[in-house]
């Protein structure tokens, strides 16, 4: 098969920030078969081994948790298996801003709350200032959503080096 062949995969487990790492493995099956002319090379549904390639949880103040993925091993129409090299595909959470805002936004409402119940429109005011550096603290202490692709997700890679298949035939016995 030539480089830049198209595999599609379906996942067949989770995949996420929160539980996996880089160079761990994950399976995956073939989402159409993949031919040469007549010849099956591997059969739709064929076992697929990939690889987290990057895992990063993202950052506490900027940056969101992003994950990279790269298939390893194909399972072919006749049982045996091969080493693939594939191109990347890259996963990311999506910006946890709006959750950010509003954990600042409630420390605020809960601080103007508070102030203006102890010192009235002065104290409203320094405790809305408090509140909203509680709400900015807690928002800068956890880290977003993690980066996952679900389970039966599909990923479209393609072959970045070709391999080539001979057909295994059956010896002669003696």
């Amino acid at each position: 098969m030539k480089a830049g062949t198209p595999i599609a995969v379906y996942t067949t487990a989770a995949i996420s920030t929160e539980t996996h790492n880089a160079g761990d493995r994950f399976t995956a099956s073939l989402a159409k078969p993949i031919t040469e002319g007549d010849w099956v090379i591997a059969k739709e549904g064929a076992r697929i081994e990939g690889a987290v390639v990057d895992a990063d949880p993202g950052g506490k103040v900027k940056g969101v948790a992003s994950m990279t993925l790269a298939l390893k091993k194909l399972t072919l129409a006749d049982g045996r298996t091969i080493d693939l090299q594939t191109n990347t595909v890259s996963k990311e959470a999506p910006p946890s801003k709006g959750k950010d805002a509003k954990k600042i936004g409630i420390g605020a409402g809960v601080g103007t709350a508070i102030g203006a119940i102890a010192g009235g429109g002065k104290g409203a005011a320094i405790g809305a200032a408090v509140g909203g550096g509680a709400g900015t603290a807690a928002a800068l202490a956890t880290r977003g959503d993690p980066a996952s692709v679900p389970s039966e997700t599909l990923l479209n890679f393609s072959l970045s080096q070709s391999f080539s298949v001979t057909e295994q035939k059956d010896l002669p016995k003696p």
